[in-house]
């Protein structure tokens, strides 16, 4: 599975293809939540952040889902590629995470009238944000004690993952300013319309396959990264021999 891992990273036919797929699905998304989509009755123009917001949040869940995997693998095979995985994978749902809560604010201030309430979902998934930040942080220390920092971190990308269910459900937990869910809503509950739902469609494919390219550069940097500091550790220790 390390091995696989690895590849992954170094495999020239993906790191080609990738980018080219990425650009061809953005162009789809970006004339679907603008062109294509149908302007939302009560809502009006505003309503098309939608198509931006929720695969941001989605792809945040998807990246700290990788964090939550490779931090299990991490502490169960302790192979350096999966805390290069895990950490890479929280860096950019942080990045995602930060977008979903601004375009949550920019669609919120037309409809709601604020910037900013403290309701459930957009106070748990700040918490989230602040949590992934912690790792991220916790991360950036110094590891001088045979991956102590790494394990710890490891533990708080698992922990930290425990807040998704929360907030998938604040909206029906709690009363909430946040709309209840619309995409996957039962039968009897009002649900999107099937232009609206196949841009959705296409601009979650789209950032998802933008998330997995970003992943994968951050992790050939963190690989490189930690490369370069085995050489130089290794040339420095045989300096100080002689």
């Amino acid at each position: 599975m390390e091995k696989f891992f690895t590849n992954i990273v170094n495999n020239k036919v993906i790191e080609r293809i990738l980018p080219f797929l990425n650009l061809f699905m953005m162009i789809l998304f970006l004339l679907g939540a603008f062109i294509i989509a149908p302007t939302e009755v009560v809502e009006g123009e505003v309503q098309r952040i939608f198509y931006f917001h929720l695969p941001t949040a989605l792809a945040s869940y998807f990246c700290f889902g990788l964090t939550f995997l490779f931090s299990i693998l991490y502490l169960w095979k302790k192979k350096t590629i999966y805390n290069h995985w895990g950490k890479a994978s929280a860096l950019i749902g942080v990045f995602f995470t930060i977008i979903c809560l601004w375009s949550g604010m920019a669609w919120g201030k037309p409809t709601w009238g604020v910037w900013w309430t403290w309701d459930a979902r957009l106070t748990s998934t700040l918490i989230l944000l602040l949590l992934y930040i912690g790792y991220l942080l916790v991360q950036s220390l110094d590891n001088s004690s045979e991956g102590r920092t790494n394990r710890i971190a490891a533990f708080i990308g698992i922990i930290a993952f425990m807040d998704i269910p929360i907030i998938n459900m604040s909206v029906r937990w709690w009363r909430t300013l946040h709309p209840q869910p619309i995409v996957l809503a039962p039968i009897s509950e009002d649900r999107l319309p099937i232009e609206m739902l196949v841009v959705l469609l296409i601009s979650t494919i789209a950032i998802l396959l933008l998330a997995i390219w970003l992943i994968m550069i951050n992790v050939r940097i963190l690989k490189n990264e930690y490369t370069i500091k085995q050489i130089l550790s290794q040339s420095f220790n045989k300096g100080a021999r002689h």
